[in-house]
């Protein structure tokens, strides 16, 4: 039996590929800091985490890491120092997707929803597989047999050049991860033209400009979603925003679809799910077994996921840190909910992210009535000389300046704010990629006027 060593093996997507590598028949070892309920569940399937008096050795035949993973780990230097072939997270995904026809979803925004979108429109007919980076039903197996395989890519670190797609997904090109890029957007935009190049068939969003700029420099004719481009392949004839959700008719491939109703908020999931019909269709997915899909669909956890109400306000939580990102999440509640306050608590990610992005951050919450900014979320990252807790505060409020902006230096800070702040039919939103999720349960608590 080959045997894998995953080092980060708690991460969302480290925790997918320990999952694939059960299924593939390896013995899968994997290392983490932290014990909590993944390394729990990875340990019920059978996955050796944190083995006692474990010593990295020649009967290891591959070692993947995670991002997390500074480059001078213990394990990995070993592995290193032993000659045995080490792959990054996305390598090794790319890897594993040569066996399949794959429908690789890349972009900056969107790409989990769609990835989600996509996997359960194929899986009503087709045996089909998923990589999805965030906890979703449809990552919950693996079958090695089956012929398509569904995955969310990364440009963060160019893994996503690696694949060979059938279907290639774009959903959008923004500035983000340029230090990947030599911090120059062309040099993004140059990398989603060779994606582009390298599949097979591609899927484009015309409503975004770089994306669109891009694809009119490609060999092949890419097949386009637009919410707005009644000419494109995959275009809205019709849509109302609800409470519960978006209703809408669609005209794809010169078909008309039938009323199609989506448990999800805001026009960028509109757009996430015309670009899934669209691939659907080209797979000869019916409308029927798509509306069926659609119907039964929920999005993975941390993407405007719905946390509850108390006393009548109700509480979001949403992975966003990207004003982009951020904006979308906002403008989708605001939709929603039009005549609801919105209180935005916010965690920054990153201090490299947040060097990128300066005071651009501070621009989509014009959508809230208040803002609590909590401390940058470092992800074992060291500081960086001028980017503080205090500039992101003044970025905001300097922007915002009719907003009520507040700084809560930890969450028992920030939860108090909402229980003066909140009333009924209010909402309430965390952001960020980071650990910020871990605050809902002290604002319920708070709410409830409970200790």
């Amino acid at each position: 039996m080959k045997k894998v060593l995953l080092l980060g093996v708690a991460g969302v997507g480290m925790k997918r590929l320990a999952e694939i590598y059960m299924a593939l028949g390896y013995k899968v070892l994997g290392i983490d800091m932290k014990e909590n309920e993944t390394t729990h569940y990875l340990k019920g399937i059978g996955v050796d985490v944190n083995p006692k008096e474990f010593e990295v050795d020649k009967s290891i035949d591959k070692v993947i890491f995670s991002s997390a993973i500074r480059k001078d780990d213990f394990y990995l230097l070993k592995a290193k120092e032993l000659g045995i072939p080490i792959e990054r997270r996305g390598e090794a995904l790319a890897n594993i997707a040569k066996d399949y026809k794959s429908i690789v979803v890349a972009g900056t925004h969107g790409k989990t929803t769609t990835t989600s979108l996509i996997s359960e429109i194929l899986s009503k007919r087709i045996p089909v597989n998923a990589y999805i980076g965030g906890d979703h039903k449809q990552n919950g197996r693996f079958l090695p047999s089956a012929e398509y395989f569904v995955i969310e890519s990364d440009e963060s670190d160019k893994t996503f050049l690696l694949f060979k797609p059938h279907i290639g997904v774009v959903t959008n090109i923004d500035k983000d991860h340029l230090n990947a890029y030599d911090w120059d957007f062309e040099n993004l935009k140059n990398a989603f033209f060779e994606f582009m190049e390298h599949s097979e068939m591609v899927v484009v969003n015309k409503d975004d400009k770089p994306s669109f700029e891009v694809s009119e420099r490609l060999s092949k004719t890419p097949f386009y979603y637009s919410i707005k481009d009644t000419k494109a392949h995959a275009t809205i004839i019709d849509y109302s925003f609800d409470k519960d959700g978006i209703s809408f008719r669609a005209k794809v491939l010169e078909k008309n679809s039938p009323l199609l109703k989506l448990n999800v908020f805001g026009v960028q999931n509109l757009s996430n799910a015309l670009a899934s019909i669209l691939v659907g269709r080209m797979l000869n997915i019916s409308f029927d077994e798509i509306e069926a899909s659609l119907m039964s669909f929920s999005l993975p956890k941390r993407r405007l996921e719905y946390k509850g109400n108390v006393k009548g306000i109700h509480i979001f939580d949403d992975h966003a840190d990207h004003p982009t990102e951020v904006e979308a999440t906002l403008n989708a509640l605001r939709t929603h909910f039009p005549r609801s306050s919105i209180i935005a608590i916010f965690q920054p990610h990153r201090y490299t992210r947040v060097f990128s992005l300066k005071e651009t951050i501070a621009k989509p919450f014009y959508l809230a009535d208040f803002v609590i900014v909590l401390p940058i979320y470092s992800a074992f990252e060291n500081p960086i000389e001028g980017i503080t807790n205090e500039k992101v505060f003044d970025w905001i409020k300097t922007l915002n300046p009719n907003k009520n902006v507040f700084f809560a230096s930890k969450f028992e800070t920030a939860a108090d704010l909402v229980s003066r702040i909140a009333k009924p039919g209010d909402i309430v939103i965390t952001l960020g990629p980071g650990d910020v999720y871990l605050a809902i349960d002290t604002i319920m608590l708070k709410l409830r006027g409970e200790k």
